[in-house]
């Protein structure tokens, strides 16, 4: 393989590396987001359903559906204005449009990680004409796709090294215990300051 074809193929390793880090990490942005819209969604259905039995019923029931021996009157007020806040809260934060927004970027990045991964496992020496369609999809998932603030990103890349050493572990340990293997490797990156790892002398292996 000629140096250029080389350089061109470390590139395409490089794009799968990070694409493959960014599905993950706007997959799990996603699910919180979907998770946050679903408990706002409950949260609104269940303050309405309780305040509307509260009115609806007779009064003796009324005041068993009353906690705190609240007066049932101010008891329907503070639901009606639990139900306006957490409204007026989703519309804000719009958790369910930021929840789209990363399953768009997820599944662009995704589409970017396949075709690397086809382009590598083929026995194609790679040239400049079926790496710049790679670059170009990549380059349009990182312009048109949602952002992911500095500190947030950070998180999102620990939790995803974590989730790709874990994986490898367990490849060659498949009965390893995941809580302890957890803890055993939080015991190895912050005894010392991770300076064994650091200096080479770490163990890759636990």
């Amino acid at each position: 393989m000629s140096d250029k074809a080389e350089g061109l193929a470390g590139e395409v390793r490089r794009i799968r590396k990070v694409s493959d880090m960014l599905v993950s990490a706007h997959a799990s942005l996603c699910d919180r987001y979907q998770r946050w819209a679903l408990w706002t969604d409950v949260a609104i259905l269940a303050s309405s359903t309780w305040s509307i039995a509260v009115v609806f019923v007779e009064p003796r029931i009324g005041k068993t559906l009353t906690p705190f021996k609240m007066d049932p009157q101010l008891w329907i007020g503070l639901l009606s204005i639990i139900t306006f806040f957490v409204s007026v809260l989703e519309l804000r934060v719009d958790w369910r449009g930021r929840a789209d927004a990363h399953k768009r970027a997820c599944e662009m990045y995704a589409d970017v990680k396949r075709d690397c991964g086809q382009l590598l496992a083929s026995s194609i020496p790679i040239s400049t004409g079926l790496f710049e369609p790679i670059l170009a999809r990549y380059s349009l998932a990182t312009s048109v796709g949602t952002k992911i603030n500095e500190v947030e990103f950070l998180r999102q890349k620990r939790r995803h090294l974590r989730k790709v050493e874990i994986s490898k572990y367990l490849s060659r340990h498949p009965f390893a215990s995941i809580t302890v293997l957890r803890f055993r490797m939080w015991l190895r990156d912050n005894r010392s300051g991770g300076r064994a790892d650091d200096n080479g002398n770490g163990s890759s292996d636990l």
